[in-house]
């Protein structure tokens, strides 16, 4: 993973905000990648969450802290585990061929693309009320009909596991189990934000005390920061 400073890190913060969280995902993956967010929203979804989370470990580590709540009985539930555990579990019993899978329906051959991120762009701005469908469209060739939605759904999820990343949950209080989605987008989103927030609340404090730009206080490392920081403050 390429290593990203703190003001390209600011850079994809400020490029990501106002946006909704596929557009955000598309800022991460592109800073990850020092790239534009165009020529990565052309790679299949999966393959930027595999890269999303180790962006996350390079950046805020592996282990995940997070709160849900029971659907039983509604008691907030904390979520704690390590990623890279998750991610192991995860393999890839039946890889897809390059960025497609092949499926049979009604005794004939289908080769559907992985959906990509551009892909689901379309899909979502147009605000049509069968998205499923649309995509599956989208991702199929031109001249037969679509496989049923449901079942292209399930032979991505076999080609690529983190289309879908599901954790295992257990309510402490009524017993209740389920499972939820785990948005490797919207959590290190989250934790960029409060990075962003907070970094920039450093550099305003050391710009007051010592009239340093952006620049050059991001130039310094986080622990030498925290050092000027706690010299301001005494």
């Amino acid at each position: 993973m390429t290593t990203v400073s703190a003001g390209e890190l600011l850079d994809a913060w400020e490029s990501g905000w106002g946006h909704d969280p596929l557009r955000r995902g598309l800022a991460l993956f592109a800073a990850a990648r020092r790239t534009a967010p165009a020529v990565v929203a052309e790679l299949p979804v999966g393959r930027r969450d595999r890269a999303l989370f180790a962006f996350r470990a390079a950046l805020f580590g592996t282990t995940v802290n997070a709160v849900s709540r029971c659907p039983g009985c509604g008691t907030d539930v904390e979520v704690d585990f390590d990623q890279e555990e998750l991610l192991a579990r995860l393999e890839q019993p039946h890889p897809a061929d390059g960025d497609a899978v092949t499926m049979r329906e009604d005794g004939r051959e289908v080769r559907v693309r992985l959906p990509t991120s551009a892909d689901l762009a379309a899909v979502l701005d147009t605000g049509v009320p069968e998205p499923g469908e649309a995509l599956v469209s989208l991702c199929t060739p031109a001249g037969g009909p679509a496989p049923a939605a449901g079942a292209v759904a399930e032979a991505w999820l076999a080609a690529d596991p983190l289309i879908d990343v599901r954790v295992g949950l257990g309510c402490p209080d009524c017993g209740t189990d389920w499972e939820e989605s785990f948005d490797i987008v919207g959590y290190l989103w989250a934790e960029l934000d409060a990075w962003g927030r907070r970094t920039l609340m450093e550099v305003h404090e050391l710009a007051r005390a010592y009239g340093w730009t952006e620049p050059e206080t991001l130039a310094l490392s986080p622990w030498r920061r925290q050092c000027y920081l706690g010299l301001v403050a005494t």
